[in-house]
């Protein structure tokens, strides 16, 4: 595959990386594992996670920070912030699957002329659990799960892969009851969290790579 094989990370803070160094962040990890792991392909990994923004941002600045780079994976990750009770950020679980319908349909409509496919691949991701004590009452697990319904019910309806991070999460604190995955603020990942996503992520890319290489 001689070809630039373009990935964008298409989301809020926990795709930039906030409260984290840029190497801890997943989009950084990638851009510099993959050409280890794959010497033979061009990377292009670009972090298109701004802090604060909600699907309705994400619509917006899709044909900017998304369509015009021609991916052949889109990395899809928001909902934290939509499912916040704040001002001028909250979205319905309704208006949220709206907005997550518009990106995937049109990420799906972009044409491309890559060996990998005709149009760029979404992946899409729940948004992960939060420590209800700590960020409360703005975002909470039993209003963050109707989120990660509606990304699970738009990857099976379109055919797309889906990393369930709110459950991976939940089963890791269900299984050493502490909440070392979360900065202090109880929404943010910490390094541990992002070494957690980061390889969910990185075990996707291996798995969609496979028939390629």
């Amino acid at each position: 595959m001689n070809e630039i094989f373009t990935i964008v990370c298409f989301g809020d803070s926990l795709t930039y990386g906030y409260g984290v160094l840029e190497e801890i962040a997943f989009p950084f990890r990638l851009s510099q594992d993959l050409p280890h792991l794959y010497p033979h392909i061009q990377w292009n990994v670009i972090n298109s996670g701004v802090n604060g923004h909600t699907t309705r941002d994400a619509v917006d600045r899709l044909p900017m920070s998304v369509l015009c780079h021609k991916p052949q994976i889109v990395f899809i990750l928001f909902g934290s912030n939509d499912s916040a009770l704040n001002e001028g950020q909250y979205c319905s679980p309704s208006i949220y699957e709206k907005n997550m319908r518009y990106m995937i349909k049109e990420i799906c409509s972009c044409k491309i002329e890559h060996s990998f496919g005709n149009h760029p691949l979404p992946v899409l991701l729940t948004p992960p659990p939060v420590v209800d004590t700590d960020f409360y009452p703005y975002t909470t697990n039993d209003r963050l799960v109707l989120y990660s319904d509606v990304v699970k019910k738009l990857a099976e309806e379109y055919g797309l892969p889906c990393i369930d991070l709110f459950s991976a999460f939940q089963s890791i604190k269900k299984e050493t009851g502490d909440e070392t995955c979360f900065q202090f603020d109880g929404i943010h990942l910490s390094n541990a969290g992002y070494e957690i996503l980061y390889n969910l992520v990185l075990g996707e890319i291996k798995t969609l790579l496979q028939p390629f290489v």
